[in-house]
């Protein structure tokens, strides 16, 4: 077991050595799930006879040499091996057998169930480096890094460097791949396997000139080049034999160049490699990462591209292409500022899909999307900051990814709307040229932007980046009786995770709207500063009441908003038609919040939801729509109100679906929408019938994920048998098995749920991490009560220790929140929590998950009408 290095050990030992280089050499012939490693790393010691450690976790260390002097095994203890009496230049050799497991971390396994070939990924972030090769792993500790590897006959292979050497004819023997400069040991990459080329072209021309065949090359040697020679980098697009004849590759290729062209364009830089290969890797446990010269993409998003009007997978790649530059050009110094990377490219994603991707509205689907799991994880008690201290590597992905995501998305966007978009791209400009191929701080993005703007950020950085929690707006109207206002005043809340946290300052805009042939329209729209608790707004004074008032409608600052009651009953009698998908985002993602917060019953919720879908519908968010309707009746509503509000919701969908285009993108989510809440007999005997292509709507095609929504609904009520789960893993070669697993535990079946709950909490080893969240995430299903409140002590007992014991902490904390007792929402499920969190120390990563699930659940009694205590 790994000792996880600290904050304070990291700062010391980057004071102490600077890495030059590491060689990195391993053999994936071995037999057995094991690989041979040998790591030659070559470092700089700032103080002769100091001390260090270099890490490892390998399943046995075979030899250990320091400046030519052998160590002994005893010097490697628990992921660290000790390096003593430094010289002023150092070099380290290491050969050791590492594991190959499917657990996603270092290097990972998969067998194609179809041909039985076999396929390794190396997927080091954040702190699996020291499973595969020795290394100093720390972000700031960077260097030039070259892999040679022996492989398979048969089998391709792609690494971040360029390859020098390949067997020919497909052969077995040994790769060679160029040094490439300024790696972070996480950033190792490897995908090998018999993978074919489905894609091959180039932009305008290479980024820069090339160094990469040096392998001694430094940072300097790739400073990008200052001349007119740049464009986008080679492109390659990869992927298993089955896939390569999709469609869907060569619209991922296009929306890759395009958006690395557009990155150029906007940030002044040019992309800072001169090739980028696009892997399609199977069992990649996140959606996509970006990676040096090389993008790891689930096959998911190969199958979801396949949709042409899709507008998910152009965001993702988007954000992994910004990486090439925010992350990998720069990277932040410690995990504290992880938001420097991944808000950022979101941002940047967001810009894009606006800009070049053909979605004019993407900042209201963010609305819908992104900033709606903001808000919500942001007013939980387990809340952190964008930028704080992590005190350890191991606890680099426990802060919540809505938070370093999407609510550092919203920042950088409220900031754009203080300093105008342009200054903000400025400031970026600057920081990748200042900081380029090194590690920073949140203080050096800031002092970017303070020069860029003129403006002294400081005080802002506090505010929005190093204080939790979301404020909330509330309009404050006075009206003479002749309609008149003669006072308008916005009112800002400290946000409920603290009543004492800080009133910020928001830029924002007022939209004043008229009901016109049943929706409201904007008639005006007044720009205003919000400082402090109360702030004046005098534009407005003197001026006829519209039929709504409604704050913050283009979206620019990051605060949850509520409505004064006329304009409440008045965007209600409209059914949240606003005329403006940005407003309606607003308004949707308000009305979500006043749910949560007991202000709107859950089945006056879905019941806007089934106007708005039977008027239409909105423009942006459909399926965020349905999917939040469908899960607020589950969770909020009442035992008795829960089944009529799933059967409302339905029924617009269903009937929606057959008024809609015949085969278009809108049928499928509307039909998505009814399969996930369809409820009564006559809804599933339907949805039966749609399971063999009957009584299907005019035009509509069951994809893949209308037909795991169907069939997962049917498992529910124990309506699916053997063959319909066999049939469906046949047709989805990427995620018929974890759909097949989630049905089955959602069986109402006392030995269904056994078999699920030992697969969740299976070790390792043995399964993946995918697998067995699936397992979790079908366990507990609104109306099961009966035949699942047994497992509630057993969460507690039993699956927090096991999770505690077999897996790493984001593994833990994602499988700790599937397999909590949620639908037994009761005063005893509260306690059991109680009891828990007593009993759990504050660095033990599932605490943060208790903490976060007695709160919703506490919610989700008040809004039931059970009165919860203590």
């Amino acid at each position: 077991m790994a000792t996880a290095t600290t904050a304070a050990e990291a700062a010391a030992r980057s004071r102490l050595i600077t890495v030059d280089s590491y060689a990195v050499f391993l053999d994936l012939t071995v037999p057995g799930d094991t690989a041979r490693s040998r790591t030659e790393v070559t470092f700089t010691c700032h103080e002769p006879g100091a001390a260090t450690f270099a890490d490892l976790e390998p399943d046995a260390l075979l030899t250990a040499v320091l400046n030519g002097e052998p160590l002994r095994p005893a010097e490697l203890s628990q992921g660290r091996l000790q390096l003593t009496g430094l010289a002023a230049r150092n070099a380290l050799t290491v050969e050791a057998i590492v594991p190959i497991t499917t657990s996603g971390r270092g290097l990972t396994r998969y067998t194609d169930p179809a041909d039985g070939q076999r396929y390794v990924l190396a997927n080091c972030f954040p702190t699996a480096a020291p499973r595969v090769f020795c290394c100093f792993d720390q972000p700031d500790l960077r260097a030039a890094m070259s892999l040679i590897v022996t492989l398979p006959a048969g089998w391709e292979c792609v690494a971040s460097g360029e390859p020098l050497h390949r067997p020919g004819d497909g052969a077995a023997g040994v790769w060679r791949f160029a040094a490439v400069p300024a790696l972070k040991p996480h950033e190792f990459t490897l995908a090998a396997g018999p993978y074919v080329t489905a894609h091959s072209g180039r932009g305008r021309g290479p980024a820069r000139p090339s160094s990469a065949d040096d392998a001694t090359a430094t940072t300097q040697d790739v400073s990008p080049a200052a001349s007119d020679d740049t464009g986008a980098a080679a492109l390659a697009v990869r992927c298993r034999p089955v896939f390569a004849e999709s469609d869907a590759l060569t619209r991922i290729a296009g929306i890759v160049t395009a958006t690395l062209r557009y990155y150029e364009q906007l940030l002044g830089v040019p992309c800072p490699y001169r090739k980028l290969d696009v892997v399609f890797a199977p069992e990649l446990t996140t959606a996509a990462m970006q990676l040096p010269a090389i993008m790891y993409v689930s096959e998911t998003l190969l199958q979801r591209a396949a949709d042409p009007d899709d507008d998910f997978v152009p965001t993702v790649l988007a954000h992994e292409v910004a990486h090439l530059w925010f992350g990998c050009l720069v990277e932040s110094r410690w995990w504290d500022d992880l938001w420097l990377a991944e808000a950022i490219a979101s941002y940047l994603s967001v810009t894009a899909a606006t800009a070049v991707l053909g979605q004019p509205h993407s900042w209201a689907t963010f609305g819908m999307t992104g900033q709606a799991s903001a808000y919500e994880a942001d007013g939980l008690p387990s809340t952190q900051p964008v930028s704080a201290p992590i005190a350890t590597a191991a606890d680099a992905l426990t802060r919540p990814a809505a938070i370093t995501y999407a609510k550092g998305t919203s920042v950088i966007r409220q900031l754009g709307a203080r300093l105008g978009a342009d200054l903000v791209h400025a400031g970026l400009h600057d920081y990748l040229t200042r900081h380029a191929w090194s590690a920073t701080r949140l203080a050096d993005l800031a002092d970017c932007w303070s020069r860029a703007s003129g403006r002294d950020l400081t005080r802002w950085t506090a505010e929005w980046l190093e204080q939790p929690g979301v404020n909330v707006l509330r309009p404050e109207v006075i009206v003479d009786p002749d309609g008149t206002i003669t006072s308008l005043a916005i009112v800002q809340r400290a946000p409920v995770t603290d009543p004492d946290g800080p009133l910020r300052t928001h830029r924002l805009t007022i939209g004043s709207y008229q009901v016109a042939e049943g929706r409201l329209v904007r008639g005006r729209r007044v720009s205003v500063t919000v400082r402090g608790a109360w702030t004046h707004v005098p534009e407005l004074t003197g001026s006829q009441r519209p039929a709504a008032l409604i704050l913050n409608d283009a979206d620019l600052t990051y605060a949850t908003t509520r409505l004064d009651p006329v304009s409440w009953h008045a965007l209600v009698s409209a059914a949240m038609d606003v005329s403006d998908p940005l407003a309606e985002s607003v308004c949707w993602t308000m009305a979500a919040d006043m749910v949560r917060h007991a202000e709107l019953a859950a089945a006056e919720y879905a019941a806007l939801v089934a106007r708005r879908i039977s008027a239409g519908g909105p423009v942006v968010g459909l399926d965020q729509l349905l999917d939040r309707a469908t899960s607020m009746a589950d969770f909020l509503a009442p035992d008795d109100d829960r089944a009529a509000a799933r059967r409302h919701v339905a029924a617009a969908a269903l009937a929606t679906a057959e008024r809609a285009r015949p085969g278009s993108r809108r049928q499928r989510m509307l039909a998505r929408g009814f399969a996930t809440a369809a409820d009564s007999a006559a809804q599933l005997e339907l949805l039966r019938l749609w399971l063999g292509t009957r009584s299907l709507p005019e035009g509509l095609v069951l994809d893949l994920d209308v037909r795991a929504r169907i069939l997962a609904t049917l498992a529910s009520g124990d309506l699916i048998d053997a063959d319909d789960l066999a049939g469906y893993a046949a047709a989805d070669p990427v995620s018929g098995d974890t759909v097949v697993a989630r049905c089955a535990a959602r069986r109402p079946d006392p030995a269904a749920k056994e078999a699920a709950w030992a697969a969740a909490l299976a070790p390792g080893p043995s399964q993946s991490p995918r697998l067995a969240l699936a397992h979790a995430e079908g366990f507990w299903v609104p109306g099961q009560e009966r035949l699942t409140s047994a497992f509630r002590a057993r969460y507690f007992t039993e699956a927090l220790p096991a999770l505690r014991r077999g897996h790493d902490a984001r593994t833990a904390q994602r499988l700790a929140r599937a397999l909590y007792p949620a639908t037994l929402a009761d005063q005893a499920t509260l306690a059991a929590t109680d009891d828990a969190l007593a009993s759990t120390p504050p660095a033990d990563p599932t605490r943060a998950v208790l903490v976060e699930r007695r709160e919703v659940l506490r919610r989700s009694m008040v809004a039931r009408g059970i009165s919860p205590s203590g």
